[in-house]
């Protein structure tokens, strides 16, 4: 994938303010918070695993977004019936991000080397 314009850029903010305008009139400030908050938490960490691959940037973003939908709550609800759900969702974003370091430092040298 090639990098996106300034052009394209200036397109992708517009559509996501008017997308965050949009669930701030439905929702209010808190949802809008909490939709984006849960976008971020289910995309982030699974995206820094698959930047360890050889994929393209779009693939990332698509594929990151549908797999942390399934792997971060799945994580979250089998932590939270031994834990507080709140103490479970941080751990499960922390967890992920350490599995993105360890595949990042320890198995990709490997492959270089």
């Amino acid at each position: 994938m090639k990098l996106p314009s300034k052009e394209d850029l200036g397109f992708i903010g517009i559509v996501a303010a008017v997308a965050l305008i949009f669930l701030y009139i439905i929702l209010g400030f808190s949802g809008m918070m909490s939709a984006l908050g849960m976008v971020l938490l289910f995309a982030v960490p699974i995206y820094f695993i698959l930047d360890n691959f050889e994929l393209d940037t779009d693939e990332k973003i698509v594929f990151s977004f549908f797999i942390g939908v399934g792997v971060f709550p799945s994580i979250a609800y089998w932590l939270g019936m031994f834990i507080s759900f709140r103490i479970a969702i941080f751990l499960t974003f922390i967890v992920l991000l350490i599995a993105a370091y360890l595949i990042k430092n320890f198995f990709c040298k490997k492959e270089l080397g």
